[in-house]
């Protein structure tokens, strides 16, 4: 029976260990984001552009309704694209995708 708590408490702290260790990828600026492929500059940007609508849903729709057009779709590539373009400029690249894509990817998508 002692053995079996050990095994058992062994395992559990082993799960915890490896479940906290999973990849993950956090880029906090120009150097970080040149070397992302296309498909992991996607992926990174649909997440926080999802995260978005959910914490400041209402607020981000209202401010995107008032500067696009109802005709215009935003795509992922769309974004990738601004993040990409936003770089360009030496002023952008300490900055993190998420503060670009947050502070001026409205005003760069919709052209205010």
């Amino acid at each position: 029976m002692l053995n079996k708590l050990l095994v058992i408490k062994i395992l559990i702290l082993t799960f915890f260990f490896c479940f906290t260790a999973g990849p993950h990828v956090v880029v906090e600026n120009y150097g970080n984001w040149k070397t992302l492929s296309f498909a992991s500059k996607s992926a990174y940007v649909t997440g926080l552009w999802d995260g978005y609508i959910v914490f400041f849903g209402k607020e981000l729709g209202e401010k995107y309704n008032d500067n696009c057009s109802n005709d215009h779709i935003t795509r992922v590539s769309d974004l990738v694209e601004i993040v990409d373009s936003l770089y360009q400029q030496e002023i952008n690249r300490n900055l993190s995708p998420g503060t670009l894509l947050r502070e001026k990817g409205l005003q760069y998508l919709c052209g205010n």
